[in-house]
């Protein structure tokens, strides 16, 4: 019999009889379930979600699941309150599972952090797992803000760096998902691997016959172009939007639709508005739906700015999607075998303008997206949490 003690970021929403937890979350412990006999998992609990949320009581197997609400605590006097009795429930679920995987990212409130260090000073090897560089996430946040909540921003992220990397450093096992953290990372991990998180089945990708229906219906229309993510400053969106209108500005008959929401949505609409574009903001919907959704576009344009793996270029790939849009390590790697991308400099949006309009010829799109949808061929969810799962199950007990 075989246990795992997950600590995670996500939260856990809803009456105790009725824990709700996010859709994409939800699946992972179902993968996670089929890779261990018992799973336990702590995370945050909150009032309510901001993401679609589906019941734990309907995982699979979820007799063999039990889940742990832990206090939120994102500021300093809150999360040192709270420490005593967090670090308690953590110790005596460390000291009960056969292998540990702690999700890190952040400074307070990162309980998967604190598990990390309980381990050590127990003597247990623990796996960490992240998507993300949340001190380069910070630092892109303090922008714009007014003088004192940047200061603190920057000074929360500052303490990040030195904090995550002895976290790291003191692991048995470093899982980065997506090359931008392994780079940002391995180096500091004594057994980094570069692993992926995804959210779709072999039978979510689309098929050779979808694609060369979609390639023959364009018809000399529009080239749709899609964005699915939060409109926060490390995703871009006012880039996005102005390479939109640089396209459109060369001649390219263009229409966007970006799903979700942030803090910058309101600008990005206000600057679409503006420059007259047609652009629409629908909003958020439920993954599945999303994804189907996303079948339906020509390109996925993404302007991140921040080190970060988001799953949304393999999502774009695996819809047959070529992803365009600002360089980095991470989506190098995911097409560099068979292609499928066109990136520019980070920040030089005129040259993402011009890209979507080489991307939209005719002689160019059809061959782009199906080598997009090849590079996405192997990444499912059943394969990357065997994947993941394997490597934990490499650590001693």
């Amino acid at each position: 019999m075989s246990s795992i003690f997950l600590v995670l970021q996500v939260p856990v929403t809803g009456a105790p009889d009725n824990l709700q937890i996010e859709s994409q979350a939800h699946n992972g412990l179902r993968l996670w379930l089929q890779h261990f006999d018992n799973v336990v998992v702590a995370c945050p609990y909150a009032m309510e979600s901001a993401e679609p949320t589906l019941p734990v009581s309907t995982i699979p197997g979820g007799d063999r699941l039990r889940i742990i609400g832990l206090d939120q605590a994102w500021q300093p006097h809150h999360f040192f309150k709270k420490m005593p009795t967090v670090s308690k429930i953590l110790a005596e679920e460390i000291d009960k599972a056969d292998y540990l995987q702690f999700g890190i990212g952040g400074l307070w409130g990162d309980w998967g952090s604190v598990a990390a260090w309980i381990s050590h000073k127990k003597g247990r090897p623990f796996s960490v797992w992240t998507d993300h560089v949340e001190s380069d996430v910070h630092f892109k946040r303090a922008q714009g803000k007014r003088f004192l909540p940047r200061l603190y921003t920057k000074a929360t992220a500052a303490a990040m760096i030195p904090y995550e990397r002895a976290v790291i450093a003191r692991s048995a096992l470093g899982l980065f998902h997506g090359a931008d953290c392994y780079d940002a990372y391995a180096r500091f991990c004594r057994n980094p691997h570069l692993v992926h998180d995804i959210h779709i089945g072999a039978d979510q990708h689309i098929t050779d016959e979808q694609l060369s229906s979609r390639l023959n219906g364009r018809a000399g229309g529009p080239l749709r172009v899609v964005y699915a993510g939060r409109a926060a400053p490390e995703k871009g969106a006012l880039d996005w939007v102005g390479a939109i209108a640089h396209a459109n500005s060369n001649g390219v008959r263009i229409v966007g639709t970006w799903y979700g929401t942030g803090i910058d949505l309101p600008a990005a609409k206000e600057l679409a508005d503006s420059l007259s574009l047609p652009i629409s903001f629908p909003g958020s919907i439920p993954h599945d739906q999303l994804l189907e959704e996303m079948k339906q576009f020509d390109i996925f344009v993404f302007c991140h700015k921040t080190l970060e793996s988001p799953r949304c270029l393999i999502e774009a790939l695996a819809c047959g999607l070529p992803i365009v849009g600002y360089d980095s390590p991470y989506p190098n790697d995911l097409t560099k075998k068979h292609g499928g991308s066109v990136l520019v400099q980070k920040g030089n949006i005129a040259d993402l303008g011009e890209a979507i309009a080489r991307v939209s010829r005719s002689d160019i799109l059809p061959k782009l997206s199906f080598l997009a949808k090849q590079s996405a061929a192997d990444l499912t969810d059943e394969a990357v949490f065997a994947h993941r799962s394997r490597l934990i199950k490499l650590l001693p007990t």
